[in-house]
């Protein structure tokens, strides 16, 4: 039996050290912004691409922002859309935790029902110290994926139909 399927789910992984802090930025961000907005839940998790599982209850939409490591340059914005059967195409190594998102998401997708597309977005690392320093590009990149996000998935406000 299919759940009932309502909101979304908007997960910010990350760390306190530097540019890592990029997920919980953009989750600081959408949830002053979505103040009051039960159908939308923005929650961070610690470095593990499996802690949100238990905060999911069967969202019509599933995303997941984090900071990623590859050979492109310092805040490079990388924005994926992945089916629950397409999940390998998700390089473990887009992670810089420990359980990546690749790996949790092919765990999760063995115990509930996830949404036909997932959404990842990842933004290069340009620094992770432990002086907590966020270099300003990430900090753009989390305002840019905020309001996307935001475009996105809130409704319209005070829309008027004219006749």
């Amino acid at each position: 039996m299919k759940p009932d399927l309502n909101g979304a789910l908007i997960v910010g992984f990350g760390s306190p050290f530097g540019d890592d802090r990029f997920g919980w930025l953009v989750i600081e961000q959408l949830q002053k912004a979505l103040d009051g907005q039960e159908a939308i839940k923005a929650t961070c998790c610690d470095r593990s691409g499996i802690d949100w599982i238990h905060q999911y209850q069967s969202a019509e939409q599933l995303v997941f922002i984090d900071a990623v490591k590859s050979d492109a340059a310092p805040g490079t914005l990388h924005h994926l859309t992945l089916t629950p059967t397409a999940f390998d195409t998700l390089p473990s190594s887009y992670s810089s935790h420990g359980l990546g998102l690749r790996e949790g998401l092919a765990i999760a997708a063995e115990v509930i029902e996830l949404p036909p597309e997932i959404e990842f977005y990842g933004v290069e690392l340009s620094q992770c110290d432990a002086n907590n320093i966020v270099v300003s590009t990430i900090i753009k990149q989390a305002g840019l994926v905020s309001k996307q996000l935001l475009e996105k998935l809130s409704p319209p406000q005070n829309s008027k139909t004219i006749f």
